[in-house]
């Protein structure tokens, strides 16, 4: 069970994200990537995370460099509740989204990493909007969502999952 005052951090966590996430978009007037990772529970920070978040955002840099994409503000923040990252980049939020689904079906942490794409106009970008498959679970390979409806899979064996998966490609 997670503790309250924990919970509450992770909900206003959430709600100052995307009160960030709209100032951003006010400012460059371009698209948007809020980047953070998909670990379940109350335990959000740690080296580990902190180093997936980081290879997390090299990464998508490094992509966005690779196809000669102007990257207009970057910034990352470390907090109890998970690292955050924004990115704004000079493309269209649906191109940029085809782009960051490449990473997280070809990297191998990329099932970790949760990169959501907003437009302009602060709308979300999704993988339907797109005709695309939905994520996949980090265990069974599932849709990932059904996995989560259904309880597949515990918080523990999750944990271990990401650990392990975290551990394999920073050796």
């Amino acid at each position: 069970m997670i503790d309250k005052k924990i919970l509450m951090d992770i909900l206003n966590a959430r709600e100052e994200r995307a009160m960030k996430q709209k100032r951003l978009i006010k400012k460059y007037n371009n698209s948007l990537i809020s980047f953070t990772l998909n670990i379940p529970g109350a335990l959000k920070d740690s080296p580990l995370y902190r180093d997936l978040h980081n290879e997390g955002m090299n990464t998508i840099l490094d992509g966005l460099k690779e196809h000669s994409i102007p990257i207009l503000h970057k910034e990352q923040i470390h907090k109890s509740t998970g690292s955050e990252g924004f990115i704004i980049a000079d493309i269209d939020a649906k191109e940029l989204k085809i782009l960051t689904v490449d990473i997280e079906e070809y990297h191998s942490l990329g099932r970790i990493f949760d990169m959501d794409i907003f437009d302009f106009s602060h709308n979300q970008i999704s993988r339907t909007d797109l005709d695309l498959s939905p994520r996949k679970c980090l265990i069974c390979d599932k849709e990932v969502r059904r996995c989560m409806r259904e309880k597949n899979h515990g918080y523990k064996e999750l944990i271990a999952k990401i650990e392990d998966m975290g551990d394999e490609f920073l050796r």
